[in-house]
C-alpha cells in the first residue's frame, strides 16, 4: 500500500510539473475510480499540450459522464480523429452511424473504419470483416467494397406466435458472426445485472430476483454493427431508432435467472412517473439470441404458459403495452436458467409516448 501512494504521489507530482504522459495517465486513474470530473480536467490539461490520445480520452469522457457536453465531445473526437489517432477514427465511425440527421452516415462510418483500419485499428479491422462477410481479408479498402448496406438495414421477415399480447419471432435477425461480434464487445464489461428501485426510479442490484449479469453500450462503447443492427430493430418495430433505449448485452452462466416480472414502467408506481414522462412508456421488448450452444434457458411468458428458446441469431419481438398503451400484465415473462452451458443474448427495449 505504501509503495502504491508513494506511486501516485509521484504521478501527481509529475502531472502537475506538465508532464503530459503523467496527465493522462492520472485522468485514466480518476476515470476508472468514477472521478469523472478530475478526470476531465487532467485530460483537458494534457489535451492543451496537443496530446491526440488525450483529446480522444477527453471527448469520450464529455460524450458519456455528466455534465454531457456531446457538441464538444464530438468535436474533440473529430480532431482527435484528424491528428492520425486511430482509436479516434473508429470512435468517429460509431458516432456517423449514429447520425440520423448526417447525409450518407453509413458511407461516412464506412470510410472512417477504412481509414481507421489503415491507421493500425484491429476494432475496425474486425467491424470491416463482419460487415463484408469476409474473416480472412486484410484489405480496408477491398472489405469496404463488399459491405452491402441495403441488405443490413433489411430485417428479416417475422411471424406472429400471439395476438394479445402481440409476440412475434424473426429467425434468421442477425448473422453468426454479428452475433459473436457483440458477445466479444461486452464480454469483458460484464457487471451483476441491476432491476429498478421503485422508491427512486434508480438502478438497484437485484440479488435472487436478477442473477445474471448485463453490459450495456453507450455512444463510445458502441459500433458500426452494432448501430446497423439498432436500424434494422427500429425498422422491424417500425419506429425511429431515438425511440430505442441503449443496447444491453446479457449473460446467464449456468443456473442464473431473471425471475418473473415486466418489462414495462409501471405507472402506479411513484418512483417511475417521472422517467415515464421524460423518456416515454418502454412499449417493447426485443430480444436477439446470440448463442445457442446451451441446454434450457428458455423465455418463458407465465401467464401464457409459453415458452421459446431461439436459435443464434433468431430475434423475439414482445408488445409490453396494448394498442391503448396501457400496460399488459399478461406479458409477465422470466428468463429460464440455462441447465448447462452459458446464454447470451441482446436485450432491446423500446419507448413510446
Amino acid at each position: 500500500m505504501g509503495n502504491l501512494l508513494a506511486m501516485d504521489a509521484l504521478l501527481e507530482r509529475r502531472a502537475g510539473a506538465g508532464d503530459r504522459e503523467a496527465q493522462r495517465a492520472l485522468g485514466c486513474r480518476y476515470e476508472h475510480a468514477g472521478r469523472h470530473d478530475l478526470a476531465r480536467g487532467w485530460f483537458a490539461r494534457a489535451a492543451q499540450t496537443g496530446d491526440a490520445v488525450a483529446l480522444r480520452l477527453l471527448a469520450v469522457n464529455l460524450l458519456t459522464e455528466t455534465p454531457i457536453a456531446a457538441a464538444d465531445g464530438i468535436g474533440m473526437l473529430r480532431s482527435a480523429a484528424e491528428r492520425g489517432d486511430a482509436e479516434a477514427l473508429t470512435l468517429c465511425a460509431a458516432v456517423a452511424a449514429q447520425d440520423r440527421d448526417l447525409a450518407s452516415n453509413w458511407l461516412v462510418a464506412r470510410d472512417y473504419l477504412v481509414r481507421a483500419a489503415e491507421h493500425g485499428s484491429q476494432d475496425a479491422i474486425g467491424q470491416l470483416r463482419v460487415l463484408a462477410g469476409d474473416a480472412a481479408c486484410t484489405s480496408p479498402m477491398a472489405l469496404a467494397r463488399k459491405i452491402d448496406f441495403a441488405r443490413w438495414l433489411t430485417p428479416a421477415p417475422s411471424r406472429g406466435v400471439h395476438e394479445t399480447p402481440r409476440i412475434l419471432i424473426a429467425e434468421g435477425f442477425a448473422q453468426a458472426a454479428e452475433c459473436d461480434w457483440l458477445i466479444a464487445r461486452g464480454r469483458g464489461r460484464l457487471k451483476p445485472s441491476e432491476i429498478y428501485d421503485p422508491a427512486s426510479g434508480r438502478g438497484l442490484r437485484a440479488g435472487e430476483i436478477r442473477s445474471n449479469s448485463a453490459a450495456a453500450f453507450n455512444i463510445a462503447q458502441s459500433d458500426v454493427v452494432l448501430a446497423l443492427l439498432r436500424e434494422r430493430i427500429a425498422r422491424a418495430v417500425g419506429i425511429a431508432t431515438g425511440g430505442l433505449e441503449p443496447a444491453m448485452l446479457l449473460h446467464y452462466a449456468t443456473g442464473e435467472q431473471f425471475a418473473p416480472h415486466y418489462d414495462f414502467i409501471d405507472p402506479e408506481v411513484p418512483g417511475f412517473a417521472e422517467g415515464i414522462a421524460r423518456s416515454g412508456q418502454r412499449v417493447a421488448t426485443f430480444l436477439l439470441y446470440l448463442s445457442d450452444a446451451h441446454e434450457g434457458g428458455e423465455t418463458e411468458f407465465v401467464d401464457l404458459g409459453w415458452r421459446h428458446r431461439g436459435a443464434k441469431g433468431d430475434a423475439l419481438i414482445f408488445w409490453n403495452v396494448g394498442p391503448d398503451g396501457r400496460p399488459d400484465r399478461r406479458t409477465l415473462h422470466a428468463g429460464l436458467a440455462p441447465t448447462h452451458g452459458e446464454k447470451w443474448l441482446l436485450s432491446q427495449w423500446i419507448r413510446g409516448q
